[in-house]
């Protein structure tokens, strides 16, 4: 299928690199810290640190600081773990400073320390500190190499099988979970699928409901293996799991991502989109760039789908701004041009067809992630649009990428390219030859789903029995805690009775203590806030003469600026008198137009008191009297001006100033000839809730008939569709009873 490889993006997403080892990181950071604020150096603080540091080292958007956090709390609880003799706590404190170094890009540093904590997990006989180390040392090894893979895998799975010998249930089921995320990606989906329904019953005997991460990896394996229905079952128990708990993390949005993607594997698309912008907007809300970028893609193909290319095209063209490189601009292209082919825009599909050429050639030939899209999306353009031997081209290379993959889908998409291909051309018995080749495909898939289908229910069944024994092991065990807790309950009484009168006698003598302590601290805290209130008190007024400064210095600099256009001006000006060439006179002339209307600019800024912004009714108004000044002394041309209240910054006023001035010189020049009088209407305002539009309209003769609008290759028009494009807008110039010109932007308070 056509979407192969963006699915892919979630399906062979990272295994976590921090597991939870305690359910103390469950808790929130705020929550941590004010627990650690209550105790002292004893293990409970220990703990707390531990837990704090791991907890900063998968904080959504965390960097620098919340490593450098994590290692300081990993000193801290090494130092009092060693201090109390706490082994527990040194060697989770070691793994820590690992972890530490791994998300510090610091591999090396990272695996000498979680091999130290492996060392004296060993000398100690700390089987659960072995387990834990050998998860830490298994996370050195690539998922991305099979061979490194592998041994991932091994060290995982004697981690696990420690787990089950001690009975850490807790650990257990995390260490399972990854266990069956290497299995994922090393392609032993019915494996996976095992240790997951594993899992389930391991967190089911702990009594942990927070299991739609496990759900969510059965559905993703059950869409790799081609049984979307029974896909579909297991994400919606993920969201349904998800809410029961009211998780709200990133986890949220690959499962709602995931839903999306097996309904789009059924071609269900009107189901899909909803779920796909689920996704979206919790990925926004996170502000994760790799999330939003490829769910933007995923739901503008959807979009296409249902016939709504405009929404498609608009998600496209934001999600560009988070293109890193060259091979995400051709990703974004691509999608493009797919979308625009199954809209059956071919026109417009053929000019991304060219950028996603130009691309290609930027991207190693190993990024098979992003040539296997393109390739696809090339070869069917090719085939619409009957241009053969560019479809075969195209067709031979997504071939040759999937078959290296083994990857039937795409072989079967490619024997239908070479069906369509060969009917073209009437060489109907090669046609046939690979119709058969793709149905054959196709029914040997189903046939595998079938079987895999089959498994499942075997491995469900199986599944419901333990679920069973654990419930009835669970009743009687619940017996036996009720009994030891009714006697234990006794003895605790008797107990609490004898310590609470000692209590009260200590609490009294406590009260008298502390409300002396009290009161001399409260005389420091009194000293020191009136020592920091007049310091405060002459930083802000060393600041506010900082500021002023700065304002004056940039006025000047603008001032400086325009008295340097102006003498360029003159100068070019002066030139004029020694030309005895039209063509050159014109162009000078031209020249000192464009340098008029930016000296206007930074003439403005020095003169108002915004330093940074114009306000660009009065910019305009002054920039279209002194155009008309200059070519229509007889004051022929009325102008009509409608500009909203808007004050744009330097960057978006010099290009629309520039786009202004050649506009109305042109509609001066040209629109109104035998000095007939015209009307030029200029307006600048809100056009929807991201964008601004610049409109410029005269009633003139209009442009040439045939002239040709697509390469602009007049040097003014030219300037303005290289201004449109600066500003990251559209430019469009057309007929419509005399020249209309819209340049279409973002609002800058609208970007992002």
């Amino acid at each position: 299928m056509k979407i192969f490889n963006l699915l892919m993006v979630f399906i062979a997403s990272s295994i976590s690199v921090v597991a939870q080892n305690s359910n103390l990181e469950a808790l929130p950071i705020a929550t941590l810290k004010q627990q650690l604020s209550r105790h002292n150096a004893d293990t409970t603080t220990i703990k707390l640190k531990i837990a704090l540091g791991r907890v900063l080292l998968v904080k959504p958007g965390g960097g620098g600081f919340e490593i450098d956090s994590a290692m300081k709390f990993s000193a801290d609880a090494e130092y009092l773990s060693r201090r109390i003799g706490y082994t527990k706590g040194i060697i989770n404190a070691i793994l820590l400073r690992a972890l530490s170094y791994n998300k510090k890009n610091e591999p090396k540093a990272g695996l000498n320390s979680a091999r130290q904590a492996l060392a004296y997990s060993i000398k100690i006989m700390d089987s659960t500190g072995i387990a834990e180390s050998y998860i830490v040392i298994g996370q050195h090894y690539s998922i991305s190499k099979p061979e490194q893979l592998v041994k991932r895998m091994a060290y995982y799975r004697k981690a696990s099988v420690i787990f089950r010998k001690t009975r850490n249930f807790y650990r257990l089921a995390s260490s399972l979970q990854g266990d069956a995320e290497m299995l994922l990606l090393n392609r032993q989906h019915m494996e996976a699928i095992k240790i997951l329904f594993e899992a389930i019953n391991v967190n089911k005997a702990i009594g942990n409901k927070s299991i739609q991460g496990i759900y969510w990896l059965i559905g993703r394996t059950l869409n790799e293996l081609g049984d979307f229905p029974s896909a579909l079952k297991y994400s919606l128990l993920a969201i349904k799991s998800a809410k029961a708990v009211n998780d709200t993390t990133l986890t949220v949005a690959s499962i709602n991502f995931t839903t999306s993607t097996i309904y789009t594997y059924m071609r269900d698309y009107k189901n899909a989109l909803p779920y796909a912008l689920k996704a979206l907007e919790i990925a926004k809300d996170y502000k994760d760039s790799d999330y939003i970028f490829t769910i933007s893609i995923s739901a503008a193909f959807n979009y296409t789908r249902v016939n709504k290319l405009y929404n498609a095209l608009k998600l496209l063209r934001n999600v560009w701004q988070y293109a890193k490189n060259d091979a995400d601009s051709l990703y974004v292209m691509t999608y493009f041009l797919g979308n625009l082919n199954h809209a059956k825009k071919y026109k417009q599909a053929a000019l991304y067809a060219g950028e996603v050429t130009r691309l290609l050639k930027k991207i190693p030939p190993d990024n098979f992630n992003n040539r296997i899209t393109a390739y696809n999306f090339l070869a069917f353009h090719y085939i619409e649009t009957r241009q053969i031997k560019l479809a075969y081209q195209y067709a031979d290379a997504y071939a040759a990428v999937v078959k290296s993959f083994n990857f039937p889908i795409g072989v079967r998409s490619v024997e239908n390219m070479y069906y369509k291909l060969d009917s073209l051309q009437g060489n109907y018995q090669s046609a046939i030859k690979h119709h058969l080749l793709a149905q054959g495909i196709k029914d040997s898939i189903d046939n595998v789903t079938k079987a895999y289908q089959v498994s499942l229910l075997q491995i469900e069944n199986d599944t419901e029995k333990k679920n069973n024994d654990i419930d009835a092991l669970t009743r009687a065990g619940q017996a036996k805690d009720d009994a030891l807790k009714r006697t234990q309950l006794m003895q605790k009484a008797i107990i609490a009775a004898s310590v609470l009168l000692a209590i009260i006698t200590a609490l009294i003598f406590s009260q008298y203590r502390l409300k002396q302590r009290t009161n001399w601290k409260l005389e420091e805290s009194q000293r020191e806030l009136d020592q920091k209130n007049a310091f405060l008190e002459t930083l802000n007024t060393q600041q506010d003469k900082l500021l002023k400064e700065k304002e004056w210095l940039i006025k000047e600099v603008h001032h400086r600026v325009k008295n340097n256009l102006q003498m360029v001006t003159s100068l070019l000006s002066s030139q004029t008198t020694y030309l005895d060439n039209d063509a050159a006179i014109l162009a000078v002339n031209d020249s000192l137009r464009r340098m008029q209307a930016m000296s206007m600019i930074h003439q403005k800024l020095y003169q108002d008191d915004s330093v940074s912004t114009i306000f660009m009714p009065e910019y305009i108004d002054e920039l279209i009297h002194y155009l008309r000044d200059s070519f229509d002394d007889n004051h022929r041309i009325i102008f009509h001006q409608k500009i909203e209240q808007l004050s744009l910054g330097v960057t978006q006023a010099i290009p629309l100033g520039l786009i202004i001035t050649e506009s109305i010189v042109n509609s001066i020049k040209y629109a109104f000839l035998n000095s007939k009088a015209g009307i030029v209407n200029i307006s600048l305002g809100q056009d929807g809730p991201d964008h601004l539009l610049l409109f410029i309209a005269d009633n003139g003769t209009g442009l040439p008939e045939g002239i040709d609008k697509s390469p602009l290759n007049s040097l003014g028009l030219d300037l303005m569709q290289g201004l449109a494009r600066q500003l990251k807008g559209t430019f469009q110039i057309e007929n419509n009873n005399g020249v209309q010109i819209k340049i279409k932007f973002i609002h800058p308070e609208k970007t992002i």
